[in-house]
């Protein structure tokens, strides 16, 4: 009989754990063995709606899994959109630290450490079978699958895994997704009626969401923050999604039963958690708790209770960052080495460590630019705006297909919302500081409150120590050839220190830096040239020398300078930096150059209307576009914008 590597390694790594743990956990006279896990990753769900964290949806599955495993209360993601999270869950690292996967769909390098496949290739090294049902959706470039995964497919399951291997299967319940609320429809079932489970995931993992109607969540049981406006509409949007979370609670029932009848409960590590946090209005894409915070429960089988932070049925405080944490915990805990490039800490195992804060990102959204960094303590979340001029409220073609924000922005138009609804549309402050404890719904910024002084110091402290270990690459424009974990990694090409200084001095939006700002347009380094002319932008008119910056845009070499001096340019009503922006949208041949004059003509708002020929061409497909056609998207929502018509539409 032939036996392949894999085999050996795991039955030499069976060998040391039996020698050193004989007799623990167990009653029959036989080896322990290497703990399986059961992954069960709900999409879109944030901490806030499910039962045991005090949420209104009825999760009995979930509940029960935390009677006997442990919860943790202070979970977060890295992101809150799924590409740059799930970047992080295959590759423990930071999706910042390897631009563009900080941006949402995009391809960003892998560290070289990880040999151009996901972390789970150090696991199947060590005799691991390793499953993925089904969702990928990685944000990585050049990843190969088949030494990431056994099996990646809605088929994958850990029962095929061969005689004696210990298994790690990941299931992707997908009814949560935010897609599912573009179908939903009046909760117009019966009061009390169950959501149905659907029986042939028994057979086949469900790889697209499925509408439901009715369900145990009505209308009228909902909360609606205050932050957007409580309407039939949004409390229907919240009810139908409460009951997708019902249906996803069912889902995992019948994981976990498939565990019982195998009879591998026992051996088994689950966990419970998902990609960010959920899909109601200023949530999923958003720093905020809603978007961010996330349940994370496990449960330890009886043959590994050693591999447990505490006893089962209680609960842990200390801050989480489940993406970049997964990881270094799950292969640590199973006695393997954690390699050096990744930023996780472990929650889990015989190496448990720990940090005071968990640390999040924003940059694009689908065909929306943002540049967002959140610190979060138990207590406090500190959040750091670097493009403050741009409201929360961004058109993002998918995110107005839930009628809840089509609503909330006609409201918006009409002048119909009171203040903490309205600033959903507004500008942002450079910095945001919440009591989260106090302040639940952070509505309440306490910025500026002198006795949160020192809070605020240690916040920003700690946001700028954390970009600064993570190499955190969002400073780089999208396309710029600093981009990339290696790249980026030249004080040459990115010397990020200064650049957190020229941007920190842009964000504070004040004309005494202005004479800093000239002089930084004519430093050696392009990222360093894009953040002061982002300063000349964000101080408005105070910036304007129309007659030198044409000089200096004819003269730089860089297209991403050249974009927002242009926008600086148009802000004065200089029509030439409008013609450079909507020859760039048409015309320039990089896509991302594309994208990023679009959305550099839809911040100009009615400053923009010398461009409207060349958005009508771009916004029927005529020219150049991504594989994703975001350019085209964007064009059309500012033509719209500037000729009426696009205000309730998706």
């Amino acid at each position: 009989m032939s036996v392949s590597r894999r085999q050996v390694l795991s039955g030499g790594a069976v060998a040391g754990l039996a020698a050193a743990t004989s007799g623990i956990g167990r009653t029959e006279a036989r080896p322990r063995r290497r703990p399986n896990f059961l992954v069960l990753v709900s999409e879109d769900c944030g901490a806030q709606h499910l039962g045991v964290y005090g949420g209104r949806a009825h999760t009995p599955t979930i509940d029960r899994l935390a009677a006997t495993g442990i919860r943790w209360t202070h979970a977060f993601s890295a992101a809150p959109v799924c590409a740059p999270s799930r970047f992080a869950m295959i590759t423990g690292v930071a999706p910042e630290s390897c631009a563009p996967a900080n941006q949402m769909r995009a391809a960003g390098a892998l560290p070289t450490e990880l040999n151009g496949a996901g972390w789970t290739q150090f696991l199947r090294d060590a005799g691991y079978y390793c499953t993925n049902n089904a969702k990928e959706d990685y944000n990585a470039a050049g990843l190969d699958l088949r030494r990431t995964w056994d099996e990646s497919s809605p088929q994958a399951h850990w029962r095929k895994s061969p005689p004696g291997a210990p298994f790690y299967a990941v299931f992707n319940p997908t009814m949560t997704h935010e897609l599912a609320m573009a179908f939903a429809v009046p909760a117009s079932a019966p009061p009390g009626v169950s959501t149905p489970y659907l029986h042939e995931l028994a057979r086949i993992h469900a790889v697209a969401p499925t509408p439901i109607v009715g369900g145990p969540t009505r209308p009228e049981d909902v909360r609606i923050p205050p932050y957007y406006p409580d309407t039939p509409t949004t409390r229907n949007d919240a009810a139908t999604y409460l009951n997708q979370i019902n249906q996803m609670d069912s889902e995992l029932a019948f994981r976990l039963r498939e565990l019982e009848k195998a009879g591998l409960a026992d051996d088994t590590i689950v966990l419970y958690l998902s990609d960010h946090g959920g899909v109601l209005p200023r949530s999923k894409r958003f720093c905020y708790d809603s978007g961010l915070k996330i349940p994370l429960i496990a449960r330890f089988g009886r043959a590994v209770p050693h591999l447990a932070p505490d006893s089962p049925g209680s609960t842990i405080d200390h801050t989480v960052c489940v993406s970049t944490d997964l990881a270094p915990t799950v292969l640590s805990t199973a006695g393997l080495r954690v390699p050096q490039c990744m930023h996780g800490n472990r929650f889990a195992g015989n190496e448990q460590t720990s940090s005071e804060y968990a640390f999040g990102m924003r940059n694009r959204m689908d065909e929306r630019y943002d540049f967002v960094r959140t610190a979060r303590s138990k207590r406090f979340r500190y959040i750091r705006n670097y493009m403050p001029d741009v409201p929360n409220g961004q058109h993002v073609q998918f995110m107005w297909l839930q009628a809840g924000y089509r609503e909330w922005a006609v409201r918006n138009q009409r002048g119909a919302l009171p203040d903490a609804q309205a600033r959903f549309w507004r500008p942002r402050p450079a910095e945001e500081l919440y009591d989260v404890s106090a302040d639940p719904d952070e509505t309440s910024n306490l910025v500026a409150r002198k006795e949160f002084t020192d809070v605020l110091s240690r916040l920003r402290t700690a946001l700028d120590t954390h970009l600064i270990a993570v190499n955190d690459n969002g400073f780089i424009p999208e396309s710029d050839p600093a981009e990339g974990y290696v790249e980026s990694r030249s004080a040459r090409a990115y010397p990020l220190e200064e650049i957190m200084r020229i941007a920190s001095l842009a964000i504070k939006r004040d004309v005494a830096n202005l004479p800093t700002f000239r002089r930084e347009l004519h430093h050696p380094n392009a990222v360093m040239r894009y953040w002061a002319a982002s300063g000349l932008r964000l101080l408005g008119a105070a910036a304007h020398e129309n007659r030198s910056l044409r000089a200096v845009l004819a003269a730089e070499p860089s297209a991403h300078v050249k974009l927002m001096l242009a926008e600086v340019l148009a802000l004065a009503g200089d029509r030439s930096g409008v013609d450079h922006l909507a020859w760039a949208m048409a015309s320039h041949p990089d896509g991302w150059v594309r994208l990023q004059a679009a959305n550099a003509l839809d911040r100009l708002g009615q400053r923009a209307r010398p461009a409207l020929p060349t958005l009508r061409r771009v916004s029927l497909g005529v020219g150049g576009s991504e594989p994703m056609p975001l350019t085209q998207t964007a064009a059309t929502h500012t033509l719209g914008a500037l000729e009426g018509w696009s205000a309730a539409i998706p």
